[in-house]
């Protein structure tokens, strides 16, 4: 699942702060086991249950050069086209087919300093792609919007409501701009058209670190 990289930055980010960031947004862990400098944590967050994998530099190291999830399928009618279809969507993450069970994984590197808010963005990459598979694993195909409960109250369906803005002096309105605000000052990544990854085996673009968004330059 790892690909120990070679070069570029060293050290990584402080194990306790990143386990921190993750019981903060899952709660418990379930710490499953170790394997040298591999800790391994189980997560069941809503009747789903995944895996968050850290790879620290050595064991006992406490900082951690590599992260990635892992979720397993089993019982679901999977085809090729499915594993293509989810292959060509997904934003961080691959999935594979081994004997007759759905694996979906996503492999990160921690580079520069660790930032619990860049960290956050990955999680929620994550969870945009174990969303992405659990639709289409439905048998049922229901609608995501009826599948999420707010969606449900005409009032929140009102409230969410956002209109195209109309042109100011003829020029559109940015309308990522303002919800990223003037001081993120942040731009999608031209090298991977703001998917976060790159290339025929999806790995992580390192130009936006898999977020798909760069800071603009002046």
């Amino acid at each position: 699942m790892f690909t120990r990289f070679s070069g570029g930055e060293s050290g990584g980010w402080p194990l306790s702060k990143v386990v921190g960031v993750l019981e903060d947004q899952f709660g418990a862990l379930d710490l499953l086991g170790e394997d040298g400098p591999l800790k391994v944590y189980g997560i069941q967050e809503n009747g789903v249950n995944f895996v968050v994998a850290l790879m620290q530099s050595e064991a006992g190291s406490g900082l951690v050069e590599e992260y990635g999830f892992l979720a397993r399928f089993v019982g679901f009618s999977v085809t090729e086209q499915l594993l293509d279809s989810l292959n060509r969507n997904l934003h961080v993450s691959m999935v594979a087919i081994e004997a007759g069970d759905l694996f979906l994984m996503a492999s990160m590197r921690a580079s520069g300093k660790f930032d619990p808010g860049q960290f956050k963005v990955h999680l929620e990459s994550w969870r945009r792609d174990l969303m992405m598979t659990l639709y289409e694993l439905s048998d049922a195909y229901p609608s995501m919007a009826v599948a999420f409960p707010a969606a449900k109250l005409e009032s929140a369906r009102d409230f969410a409501v956002n209109v195209a803005p109309a042109p100011t002096e003829d020029r559109p309105v940015d309308l990522l701009a303002s919800y990223l605000g003037a001081r993120s000052k942040k731009a999608i990544c031209l090298e991977c058209n703001g998917r976060g990854k790159r290339g025929f085996i999806a790995s992580t673009c390192r130009n936006c670190d898999g977020t798909g968004l760069t800071n603009t330059r002046h």
